[in-house]
């Protein structure tokens, strides 16, 4: 259960790290953070990836472990639903935290953290820790 979080709260930052070209959603933190969770719900691995800022030996180890993640996700029967929970947003840093509570099929839930920055005027999720 730790590793699936660990791994969960990890991708969730990756996708902080990519660029969001041609992307629908709206360029805000919780709009990053909505675009990222509905796209590891329908396991599009690359829409997750196009919302980090990752270079590509990064997206490299980002796609392992995301087919992981697909893993623990089926093993939950997929995601039911989601609800944020916290926002914590600096515009003058150009940094947000939001928190996504997810629930899974098998009816259990997890809050995770999502790190991002804001590059060339773009919300991304963070790579960093």
């Amino acid at each position: 259960m730790k590793k699936m979080i660990v791994m969960f709260t990890m991708c969730l930052m990756m996708m902080a790290m990519m660029t969001s070209c041609g992307s629908s959603h709206e360029n805000t933190p919780r709009g990053v953070a909505e675009a990222a969770v509905k796209y590891l719900s329908k396991k599009d691995w690359k829409g997750y990836m196009d919302l980090t800022d990752a270079n590509d030996k990064q997206k490299e180890v980002m796609a392992q472990m995301l087919e992981k993640m697909g893993q623990q996700l089926d093993d939950k029967g997929g995601m039911k639903s989601y609800e944020f929970v916290d926002e914590d947003i600096d515009e003058e840093n150009g940094t947000a935290t939001i928190t996504v509570k997810v629930t899974y099929e098998n009816q259990t839930s997890e809050d995770n953290k999502m790190k991002m920055l804001k590059k060339d005027g773009k919300w991304l999720l963070s790579s960093e820790k």
